[in-house]
């Protein structure tokens, strides 16, 4: 869309540059002056025009101007126009040479490339347009990024330009492509002195050269917003930029059964850009959302989620390198598939023979409570998540960019009776639990982490009575164990954290 957006302004610049051209050389034999007038267009526009078709004047009302095979480059963009047609008011060239206005324009068969991007105007026409006033614009085209597939565009509405403020701006533009349709206002100034933009690479997200060099406000109020199959309707986007310091907010009141909001700034003014994204999400479908994300647990519950990312670069690699920030979540009440967590617990119960009690465990959990929360620093995650009565602590690292994980993750069992319990062997709650999940983000690998439990229980025997687990265990056998056992299974805790077995009471 920035892209498009400054295609327009350029393209409204050198019309706005060739008419004035067009009123100066009016009573010429046009071919002849072709050197001048791409001469003339070059000092009013900044964009160095070569006319390699004819000219043609018709010199009776209206006073016409008929053009082929022009070109141009500016700035890496490389541009390609088949045919321009101009209808001059000649009563306005002659009482007020600035005050030009051009009755009808065509243009027909426009291509710009730039970086392998690519806009092809099919045909634009303009009627009455004249310098501060508004003028009815049609337009069919399509664009096409260098790694997509093309996109087309219907566009009606009113163009204004200012060739003295190299400013154009359009407005109540009924737009309609494949995956939109809604009406657009949208203006942008170019700024005279603008910052010098770093040279363009391949990836890049942003044109920071169009951020630098240009002014611009708008937004769209959309009927409807297509995305990956879903179609969301009555969405707003509203567009600010200065100087380089942006920003763009969308607000989707109808998101699956929900609200969501997604606010994005960007700061490009020194270095490399600087960007920040708040989501929020409210009472949205958890289940909806994670089947339109292609993701398999079966979730469902009214979401909340909300927080702040923060991340730099103008590439995908290197915002997720830089990734960083806190989101909290609520799923409410719900159920949830807990099938991967039965599995891994079950594996370590049966080694006691209490496997059955964790088959007992219905796949998806009817819960009261789910909340949770997600910190990041770069590839450094840190999840920390509460169902009913499990709590679940995981940090370690996660590669998005070759979707890489390697997370320890501790279960804590509790026993609260005001929320639905996970039954367990007595001796389990409160002990937490630790496991080690590889893999993919979409199908982690998790298993018991038996170093880590032996680690856990040689730190717990061999603290003193402050340490938290140890009194825990100890206050586990004096509950649980019958007393002529506690000796044993006190022996038993110290040889598999390492220590040496106590001797025997006589």
């Amino acid at each position: 869309m920035f892209r498009f957006l400054r295609y327009v302004l350029l393209i409204a610049v050198v019309l706005a540059g060739a008419t004035a051209a067009a009123a100066y050389f009016v009573l010429q034999e046009p071919n002849r002056l072709r050197p001048e007038i791409e001469s003339l267009i070059a000092a009013r526009t900044g964009v160095a025009v070569r006319i390699d078709g004819d000219l043609d004047w018709r010199l009776w009302p209206p006073v016409s101007l008929r053009a082929t095979a022009l070109s141009a480059e500016q700035g890496g963009r490389h541009w390609q126009v088949g045919g321009v047609s101009l209808d001059l008011d000649a009563r306005s060239l002659v009482t007020d040479p600035n005050g030009w206005r051009i009755q009808a324009l065509t243009l027909n068969d426009v291509n710009v490339v730039e970086d392998g991007n690519r806009l092809n105007l099919e045909q634009l026409t303009l009627a009455d347009l004249s310098p501060g006033r508004d003028a009815p614009v049609s337009a069919n085209l399509s664009y096409t990024p260098a790694d997509g597939t093309p996109i087309p565009m219907r566009i009606d509405g009113r163009l204004q330009v200012d060739a003295e403020a190299t400013s154009v701006s359009l407005r109540d533009a009924r737009v309609a492509t494949t995956d939109a349709e809604g009406v657009c206002n949208v203006e942008l100034r170019a700024l005279p002195d603008p910052a010098p933009a770093p040279p363009a690479t391949a990836g890049d997200l942003l044109p920071l050269d169009l951020l630098l060099g240009y002014d611009g406000q708008g937004g769209c109020l959309l009927d409807w917003l297509q995305v990956d199959g879903q179609r969301f309707e009555r969405v707003v986007v509203d567009l600010t930029n200065s100087a380089g310091d942006g920003r763009a907010r969308l607000t989707a009141p109808a998101f699956f059964g929900g609200a969501a909001e997604l606010d994005l700034s960007v700061d490009a003014r020194e270095g490399a850009p600087r960007w920040r994204l708040v989501p929020t999400f409210r009472e949205v479908n958890s289940q909806a959302l994670l089947t339109w994300l292609e993701q398999r647990l079966v979730w469902a519950a009214p979401l909340a989620y909300g927080g702040e990312l923060t991340f730099q670069g103008n590439s995908r690699d290197a915002m997720l390198a830089t990734l960083s920030g806190t989101t909290r979540f609520d799923g409410g009440q719900g159920t949830i598939d807990i099938t991967a967590v039965k599995a891994e617990v079950r594996k370590m119960a049966e080694s006691f023979n209490e496997g059955e009690r964790i088959a007992r465990w219905p796949d998806i959990w009817a819960y009261q409570r789910l909340v949770g929360d997600w910190r990041v620093d770069g590839t450094r995650h840190v999840v920390d998540a509460t169902l009913d009565n499990l709590a679940v602590a995981a940090q370690g690292d996660y590669d998005p960019v070759g979707d890489e994980m390697d997370m320890a993750v501790t279960l804590t069992f509790g026993n609260d009776p005001s929320l639905p319990v996970f039954e367990l062997n007595p001796l389990l709650y409160d002990l937490p639990i630790p496991l080690r999940c590889r893999g993919t983000l979409a199908e982690p690998a998790c298993r018991l982490d038996s170093d880590g439990a032996r680690s856990l229980l040689a730190r717990a025997m061999a603290g003193g009575e402050d340490n938290e687990l140890r009194a825990t265990l100890d206050r586990k056998i004096d509950e649980q164990v019958p007393e002529q056992y506690r000796d044993a299974a006190r022996a038993l805790l110290e040889m598999l954290g390492g220590g040496s077995a106590p001797p025997p009471e006589q």
